[in-house]
């Protein structure tokens, strides 16, 4: 277990490095959406968390990223999809000021970038990707990026992507990504078709809104 689970300060973080780089930013004391979301992820359970994409809800989920991935490892083992290419460059810098100390690689894929450049990149062998899905089932189906090692898998701004018609995208995503994966999703609204995709593709999710932390058996995932 990475972090103890308890929401007073950030005491409870295993790794110094990751202690060191919130003492740079100046984080003494988690945000409410911090408290509630980083115990539970620590510990492996599949989340829904309803919050607005912010800089420190990124932190919400890449503490426990960056604390759970092996640096030794030549595989991805972190996924983070995210609606557009402003979204990816901001979660990517996020990620890599929490994980200044640490050596995982972190590769921002999206389009509007050229391909070749990210291709130079994935070869680099990096430990966490983060991309718009439509980029990155172009790189799957490239065969210049493989999913077959990752164990934690994020969906930032969930229903923006689905707003935007990326739904299918997601969804071919998640089903070429092991079953084993723990599961995240962020979203500002939980509309139905949000819903749904949470009974289908996560396992038992721990549920993090306005009202009390909740556990909900949803039974299948792909």
């Amino acid at each position: 277990m990475a972090i103890e689970t308890h929401t007073n300060g950030f005491t409870g973080l295993a790794d110094p490095r990751i202690q060191r780089a919130l003492q740079e930013l100046g984080w003494a004391t988690p945000t409410p959406i911090q408290s509630r979301v980083i115990p539970s992820l620590a510990i492996g359970r599949d989340l829904v968390a309803q919050a607005d994409p912010a800089p420190r809800t990124t932190a919400a989920f890449g503490i426990p990223m960056l604390q759970r991935l092996d640096p030794r490892s030549k595989a991805v083992q972190g996924l983070v999809l995210a609606p557009n290419r402003d979204a990816v460059r901001q979660i990517t810098a996020d990620l890599g000021r929490l994980g200044a100390h640490t050596r995982l690689r972190i590769v921002p894929i999206s389009t509007g970038e050229p391909l070749a450049r990210q291709i130079t990149r994935l070869r680099e062998k990096p430990h966490i990707v983060v991309g718009t899905p439509n980029r990155v089932l172009e790189h799957l189906g490239k065969a210049t990026l493989t999913l077959r090692s990752v164990h934690m898998l994020v969906l930032d701004d969930a229903d923006r992507m689905l707003k935007m018609g990326l739904r299918t995208d997601v969804e071919q995503i998640l089903v070429r990504t092991p079953s084993t994966r723990q599961t995240v999703l962020f979203s500002s609204t939980l509309p139905e078709p949000i819903r749904a995709m949470v009974s289908r593709y996560l396992r038992n999710p721990i549920w993090v809104t306005n009202a009390p932390v909740q556990s909900l058996t949803t039974g299948h995932r792909a």
